[in-house]
């Protein structure tokens, strides 16, 4: 019996070796977010991609990349709740920045089972926002921001087509 239970601690011991090794993530701290990343690329390319246009002069101004997606996050989700005039009391919420739509679309099967081509979307489950870091142009970070604001805004959650309005409206509005 003993020997049963050594082997089998062994050949777990084993097979621990040949897996990878667990992902090493790095966390930001907005106001409202925690901001979760594999890779500094990640980030970068984050950071590169969502391109604010003219609502750059609004942006806080910042020396790092981490402060830089810091500050955008804080000024999308703030221009969010202005444009749905929504304004949740202690929000906070999470994101997770894949490197690209593959990640996100494998958190999506995990978490809901079914697989989808999305480059983005929000779990109100987990309360956080996946996005692919090579697609995250502003519209689509500002669109699922818009649905952590509604979710986090209404003590029963609405049916999933108002959200979606909400989202859409959040997303058209973003630059007004």
């Amino acid at each position: 019996m003993k020997r049963f239970f050594f082997l089998s601690f062994i050949v777990s011991m084993g097979m621990m070796s040949i897996l990878p090794p667990a992902a090493a993530f790095d966390t930001l701290e907005s106001r409202y977010a925690t901001i979760t990343f594999e890779d500094i690329k990640d980030l970068r390319q984050f950071n590169d991609e969502l391109y604010m246009g003219r609502l750059n002069s609004q942006v806080k101004r910042s020396d790092t990349i981490e402060g830089e997606v810091i500050s955008k996050i804080n000024f999308i989700v703030e221009k969010v709740m202005v444009v749905l005039d929504m304004f949740p009391a202690q929000l906070r919420f999470k994101i997770m920045i894949h490197p690209d739509a593959r990640g996100v679309q494998n958190d999506f099967r995990q978490i809901y089972k079914i697989s989808v081509d999305y480059i983005a979307f929000y779990s109100p489950l987990q309360n956080k926002v996946f996005y692919a870091a090579d697609e995250s142009i502003l519209r689509v970070v500002t669109h699922e921001i818009g649905h952590v604001v509604a979710e986090s805004y209404f003590t029963i959650s609405p049916p999933q087509k108002i959200h979606e309005v909400m989202a859409q409206y959040a997303e058209q509005h973003i630059t007004d």
